[in-house]
């Protein structure tokens, strides 16, 4: 009987081409997007699984606010050095404790003798129990004596191939440079370890021992943040493990403070409390610090991916009703000559499976063929065929295909075999064919989704476009960032000042793309403020071409303004109480106080995301109250061709630094980091929008065909008797605008409540405008007007005496 069925369905579908092309067609769309997001999820979940062994390490989390984007504490991954050292004496738990040195997101030059410096991100050093902790493969060398010794280097399977073009480099020597002017440390390779098997998220191209992750500052008020790793000797109970952390923890703190004449109450009382604790590395992936979870990333286009594979669902449950009328007899006869019901819907099943394999296997092969730009936009490398996971990934898509084929097939099936064999072998079809609000339902259903991406779009657009244009207070154009730091000493800077178009050439730590924030408590008229502070040279302002509001910027003709003179932002201004330039502040110290005095008050300028406020900031050039200064070296760029001045500043730079290349950002390309994952974002629903609405077309082409076949002899015999075209058609369109407007009346108010949600994480935002309802509206109504035009104009031309003549 299975056989007999699979032939019965392959003859169906080769009489019903094209049916059977849109369904298949339309369902493909539907699970690629699946396929590629099943890809995704697989992959995002599947970080630190590629050693049986990472079940029983741990990442350990200071709490603290440390170089974080608002001056809030968070749970971040560096942690002071000294945590290590605690961890290892006080929690016998832990078996081997591992300090890795942060990756600061900026390549380190690699010069191997004879070839020419390679700038390589990801360079990490750490201290000589790493490998105790984390269990690599090594292809060269050994683990347990790799960097047993300061001045060892391991190396990536990768960055070994990049360097010397063999993994066979035991004993050679590369020399790494982390600085502009830094002479460069040369270290021996020891071992070459293999990549992974999967997904890691402490990635690293080389491991270097320089020993400094070995020794903690002697001095307590001097910090060294790095990264700490630990692993078990068995499972253990995280909670438990979190509070005995916690404790012992804050009594080394009180020690601390104790030593340093301090109360650790107090320093809690100006919001600095501190904690730590352990997160098992299968979790560190999904808990970022300041980035967003890969769940929340993945939430839109999970929406979005689900929402396309009920269109193309609903589409095909469509599609296949519309065919009842020319199935019907064959459920007659076949119920006459003695076929029961259940028999009918194993049937209709298998046809429904037949197409919806296929649909798969196109599904495979769309995935493969899209995964590159599902890739770009996630920054991930996804393959179909290359998934480490292939077979999980078959097993998913298996469970796929039984849901989908009961989604698509059961409804069409139930309708198919509930045929009254004598009213349809009587030609009766209208009383058998029901379910007219189910299939109006669904239609609803995807307009209301097609409209909805078509609202969302708009909103998107004019969001995007309105940070794109809004005013950054300061100027974007033709400022360029060298990722390095601002010297007077090594004749750099005042080469590049002798280029006739570069006009300024200033620091700061607070700089679009790069921002690193001091806080600081300051006294003002008997009350505390904690407030951010930035350290900047003289014409780091000019350079930026910040917009100043009242007084002045900081000038080499006012000594003053060298020792304490602050500029502040609007923001501080009004923290403040609004009034103050001219007006003095202190800050206090253990041993002393300063007192600085407000010169000038600039416009609040943005140098983070437009989901942040912009932070009240104090900006002085004075060392005095404490420093910070980032790798921000600002020029502004005066000339038509700033691309040639760029050359005439790295020619320069390649003329002082040989050993050392040139990295550095433009003042549109951090704007455009920043509106990177929106405008990712837009083009990905404008995909999803597009092809939604073609899926509600054919879904709307396949009702009105069917209620055009339904009234066939109700538009004959009102041709008969002198109805026109153009009344008849009316009529048909009158029964599904409706289906329109209502999907319409739905979509608005559940579009509206999104996009307040969405826009509601932007610091910076447009009210919800009211053009894109109206438009996706218009455009519903117009599109499916036309569809169903075309469709009841072919009822409508059809010969009148074909349908009476039987009558």
């Amino acid at each position: 009987m299975f056989l007999l069925n699979c032939k019965i369905a392959f003859r169906n579908l080769l009489k019903n081409k094209a049916y059977a092309g849109i369904n298949i067609a339309g369902l493909a769309m539907g699970l690629t997007s699946f396929i590629l997001l099943l890809l995704f999820v697989n992959h995002e979940s599947s970080y630190d699984e590629w050693h049986p062994d990472l079940k029983r390490v741990y990442q350990l989390r200071e709490y603290h606010d440390f170089s974080t984007p608002d001056n809030r504490p968070y749970w971040q991954v560096m942690n002071e050095s000294r945590v290590g050292n605690l961890v290892r004496e006080k929690i016998p738990q832990f078996k081997y404790v591992t300090k890795v040195d942060p990756d600061w997101d900026y390549g380190v030059t690699l010069k191997v003798e004879g070839t020419a410096p390679l700038v390589v991100k990801n360079i990490r050093d750490v201290d000589s129990l790493f490998f105790k902790v984390f269990p690599y493969t090594f292809l060269e060398g050994e683990a347990e004596t790799a960097i047993r010794h300061p001045g060892t280097i391991v190396l990536k399977e990768s960055a070994a191939q990049k360097l010397f073009g063999t993994t066979k480099v035991i004993g050679k020597k590369v020399k790494v440079i982390v600085w502009k002017n830094d002479p460069g440390q040369t270290f021996t390779v020891t071992g070459v370890v293999a990549e992974p098997t999967g997904p890691s998220s402490l990635p690293f191209s080389a491991l270097t021992h320089s020993g400094e992750q070995e020794e903690d500052p002697d001095n307590l008020r001097t910090s060294h943040f790095c990264e700490v790793y630990g692993i078990t000797h068995g499972t253990l109970d995280l909670d438990l493990l979190n509070q005995n952390l916690q404790k012992i923890y804050i009594d080394y703190k009180k020690s601390v403070f104790m030593q340093l004449n301090h109360s650790l109450d107090d320093f809690n009382k100006e919001g600095k409390q501190r904690g730590l604790k352990a997160l098992a590395m299968k979790d560190v992936h999904a808990q970022p610090v300041f980035t967003t979870p890969w769940k929340n990333k993945a939430g839109p286009v999970m929406v979005l991916s689900v929402f396309l594979l009920l269109i193309s669902i609903i589409n095909f449950i469509n599609l296949s009703t519309v065919q009842s009328v020319q199935r019907a007899k064959e459920v007659g006869v076949k119920k006459v000559l003695g076929v029961n019901h259940g028999q009918l819907v194993k049937q209709f099943l298998t046809e429904a499976a037949m197409q919806c394999l296929i649909a798969l296997f196109l599904s495979i092969m769309l995935a493969e063929l899209l995964s590159p730009l599902f890739n770009a936009y996630f920054e991930v490398p996804l393959s179909f065929w290359g998934s480490p996971a292939l077979g999980r990934l078959f097993f998913q898509l298996a469970m796929v295909f039984l849901l989908v084929t009961l989604l698509v097939g059961f409804y069409p099936a139930l309708v198919l075999s509930r045929f009254h064999p004598i009213k349809v072998l009587k030609g009766n079809y209208e009383r058998s064919f029901r379910g007219m609000a189910l299939r109006n339902a669904l239609v609803v259903l995807q307009f209301v989704i097609g409209v909805g991406f078509m609202i969302s779009i708009g909103i998107m657009y004019q969001q995007v476009a309105y940070l794109s244009q809004k005013n950054l207070g300061f100027e974007k154009g033709k400022l360029m960032n060298i990722l390095t730091n601002y010297s007077t000493e090594d004749g750099f800077l005042e080469a590049i000042k002798r280029i006739p178009e570069v006009k300024y050439v200033g620091s700061t730590t607070q700089v679009m793309g790069n921002s690193f924030h001091v806080p600081q408590m300051i006294s003002y008229r008997g009350t505390k403020h904690r407030i951010n502070t930035v350290t900047l040279t003289m014409d780091a302002f000019p350079a930026l071409g910040v917009q100043i509001k009242e007084g002045r910027l900081f000038s080499n003709a006012y000594g003053q303004d060298t020792i304490n003179s602050v500029v502040l932002n609007e923001s501080a201004n009004q923290l403040l109480g609004g009034k103050m330039l001219g007006e003095t502040y202190q800050f206090e110290y253990p041993g002393g106080r300063h007192e600085f005095k407000v010169v000038g008050i600039i416009k609040d300028y943005h140098n983070e995301g437009f989901d942040k406020a912009i932070l009240p900031t104090i900006y002085k050039v004075s060392q005095l109250g404490g420093t910070s200064s980032t790798n921000n070296f600002l020029v502004r760029i005066e000339s038509d061709h700033p691309s040639k001045v760029i050359d005439q500043i790295e020619t320069t730079w390649n003329r002082f630094f040989p050993e050392f290349p040139m990295q550095y950002t433009t003042g549109e390309q951090a704007l455009e980091v920043l509106l990177k994952n929106d405008k990712r974002l837009m083009r990905m629903i404008l995909l999803f929008s597009i092809i939604t609405i073609c899926l509600s077309l054919l879904g709307l082409f396949a009702l009105s065909a069917f209620m055009a076949k339904r009234r066939t002899k109700e538009l004959a015999i009102r041709r008969v008797l002198g109805a026109s075209s153009f009344q008849l058609i009316k009529m048909l369109n009158q029964s599904f605008l409706w289906l329109v407007v209502v999907a319409n009346l739905i979509s608005w108010p559940l579009v509206y409540w999104w996009s307040s949600e969405w826009l509601s994480h932007f610091a910076y935002r447009i009210d919800v405008p009211l053009w894109p309802f109206l438009i996706a509206g218009l455009t519903s109504l117009v599109v499916a007007l036309l569809t169903i035009t075309i469709q009841s104009g072919r009822a409508v031309a059809a010969s009148p005496v074909k349908a009476l003549k039987y009558e």
